[in-house]
């Protein structure tokens, strides 16, 4: 009887155990749950805070370009901070072979260089917002780098020539359309 008593016991303590290591594994999946499907949210915030900057990097441009005497072009004083960004260029061009958008980021790194040379200039309109040094792509790249400061290889950016629109959109969609002509600056949150 004495064994047979043990035996419960160890059993029941054994169930005991098992049920622990299950309500620990829900918990810990909830959390993980939870974690992961944050993880693509963190991107739209990202885009968010991006817009943010830019809206308050252009009104700082805008007012720097009154205060100067309304110039065609602008000499901004953070590239120093552009600088700073510069991917290293040779372990960047052998991971750009691998993937069709490499071309693009390739250049970005490209005009990355020339940026680092030539300084900081950024073409003004006479409305006060900053313009395109080329009317293409390669010029929304070069904007958002002279504007920002910051990497544009998480981004896809293009140009639509109808309406004069740089959009820079990020892998969950959220996006960032700058109107060159009228310096309209527009966030569109993503899927999540």
């Amino acid at each position: 009887m004495l064994k047979q008593q043990q035996a419960e016991h160890d059993i029941i303590k054994a169930y005991g155990r098992i049920i622990a290591v299950c309500v620990l594994l829900l918990l810990l999946a909830v959390l993980g749950f939870r974690h992961f499907n944050g993880v693509p949210t963190l991107v739209g915030h990202s885009m968010a805070i991006e817009h943010n900057r830019f809206l308050h990097v252009l009104a700082m441009v805008r007012s720097q370009w009154m205060t100067s005497g309304r110039p065609s072009n602008l000499h901004l004083d953070w590239e120093s901070l552009a600088s700073n960004m510069q991917p290293n260029l040779s372990q960047a061009s052998e991971e750009t072979k691998a993937s069709k958008s490499s071309e693009a980021h390739s250049e970005s790194e490209t005009y990355d260089s020339a940026q680092a040379q030539a300084g900081n200039v950024i073409l003004m309109s006479s409305q006060g917002f900053p313009e395109l040094h080329r009317v293409d792509v390669q010029g929304c790249y070069q904007l958002w780098h002279q504007l920002l400061a910051s990497s544009t290889k998480d981004l896809i950016i293009s140009y639509d020539a109808d309406n004069q629109i740089c959009r820079y959109v990020a892998q969950n969609e959220a996006s960032i359309s700058y109107q060159h002509s009228s310096g309209r600056v527009i966030f569109l949150e993503g899927s999540d």
